[in-house]
């Protein structure tokens, strides 16, 4: 998983086999677009903990007992992923497929390096109609073009006490007021009970927690042209509402760590968090996850939720051998036992974009899947169409919020209206700082 809580969820330890493979493979892609030294279909991937390695291998070993082509596996950390794709793109050594997320998709797709017609015949052989409608609007750019194959996904959302919430009479926390009420009613710091945890300090998470308020009430960075709009009245409301909530936070900067910890600790029954939270929660022995519901999106002018989407991208430069195997190799992973077992390396975290696996009972057969109810995996899984990030357009990605983000600008305002600062005098600080970045 790559945004929300990198640092807890997402565990990039490369360990054994995965270290070795990162430290050999990279300098191992030689050769025309694709090919390894020993011919065989080079495969990135930003899965690098030592037991999903193990897993995809396993699923490598499958598909090639029954295929002519073989395929070899390279771990890269997904933050290396930028400068990696940059350096083989220039020396003519990308891989034939790699599975990673939405902005290394488009920055590949923008530069016409992926094969758009090997990822319509995946999808087309798999069913179209079985593929979530939020996945595939993701994975196709603003032409209409299908980039990538949808793999997998995570969601971010609210993860709340259903028996704290029912004791109070509260409604589920899907629309602004619902959210304030519930902060307001459960805000008990006298008894170390907190009504809400607001993401507050400049990382991340706190962008992403912020994404949903925003874009539920129309707000954008970016306007259609690729002009700053961070200083709309939209933004300023938005920015405004959250920086309230803040009064009902834990004190200090709050970061997912805080999320996760005082949820787990039953000081705080409601915080913003993703679905990589489901196996923490089951671990717990006394019932928790029995107790616990989803709420998947925000909702005031409209629908909003925040997550990523991880597929699989099949590069134009490879040689049509290649493309073929990867090809195979994408449909066998995205069909029947070998999907669920894909999917099953990170129960919760890892999210199902077809349909039909998202309701089978042989999806749902897990340790972790099954302490929680179908209504919270369905809610999940249907989360994939409301998925919205600042730096998409109708669509198509703003190549430059990579720039704003690295900056964490959003994340600055975000930290700045949480301390009390007026939300009209930081969003007209932070837009002009915005606008230096890009001009």
């Amino acid at each position: 998983m790559t945004d929300p809580t990198a640092g807890r969820e997402r565990r990039t330890v490369l360990k054994g086999i995965g270290a070795a493979m990162l430290a050999g493979g990279l300098t191992g892609c030689m050769g025309g677009g694709g090919d390894s030294d020993n011919g065989a279909t080079t495969y990135w991937t930003t899965q690098v903990e030592q037991d999903r390695q193990e897993v995809i291998q396993s699923l490598i070993n499958g598909f090639e007992e029954d295929a002519d082509g073989t395929i070899d596996m390279v771990p890269v950390e997904e933050g290396d992923l930028p400068t990696q794709i940059s350096s083989a793109t220039a020396s003519g050594t990308l891989p034939t497929f790699g599975e990673w997320g939405l902005d290394p998709m488009q920055n590949l797709g923008s530069e016409d390096l992926l094969s758009t017609e090997s990822a319509e015949a995946v999808v087309d052989s798999i069913g179209r109609d079985d593929f979530a409608d939020g996945a595939m609007s993701l994975a196709t750019s603003s032409e209409g073009n299908l980039l990538a194959v949808p793999a997998h996904g995570w969601v971010q959302g609210f993860w709340y006490r259903q028996s704290a919430f029912d004791e109070a009479g509260l409604d589920a926390p899907t629309t602004w007021e619902s959210i304030r009420e519930a902060a307001e009613t459960l805000h008990d710091p006298d008894n170390d009970q907190y009504g809400i945890v607001v993401g507050s300090d400049e990382t991340p998470f706190a962008r992403q927690c912020f994404t949903p308020y925003a874009r539920s009430n129309g707000a954008r960075v970016f306007n259609a042209d690729g002009e700053i709009v961070f200083d709309s009245d939209a933004m300023v409301e938005a920015l405004d509402f959250y920086g309230s909530l803040a009064q009902y936070s834990p004190p200090g900067t709050d970061t997912f760590d805080t999320a996760n910890n005082t949820y787990l600790n039953e000081q705080c029954h409601m915080i913003m968090y993703s679905s990589y939270i489901m196996g923490d929660i089951s671990s717990k022995t006394d019932g928790m996850a029995n107790n616990t519901s989803f709420a998947p999106y925000i909702e005031r002018d409209r629908r909003s939720s925040f997550g990523q989407l991880l597929l699989f991208n099949i590069l134009d430069t490879a040689s049509d051998a290649n493309r073929e195997t990867a090809e195979s190799y994408v449909e066998h992973v995205l069909t029947g036992d070998q999907y669920i077992e894909f999917l099953h390396m990170a129960p919760g975290g890892m999210n199902p974009v077809l349909q039909s696996t998202a309701e089978s009972e042989a999806y749902r057969d897990n340790e972790v899947l099954q302490e929680w109810g179908q209504d919270t995996l369905s809610d999940i899984s249907g989360a994939f169409d409301n998925i919205e990030r600042f730096g998409y357009v109708n669509g198509q990605m703003i190549p430059t919020f990579g720039e704003i983000t690295s900056r964490s600008l959003v994340s600055q305002a975000v930290r700045r209206v949480s301390e009390g600062e007026d939300a009209r005098t930081v969003a007209d600080d932070v837009a002009s700082q915005m606008r230096d970045v890009i001009n």
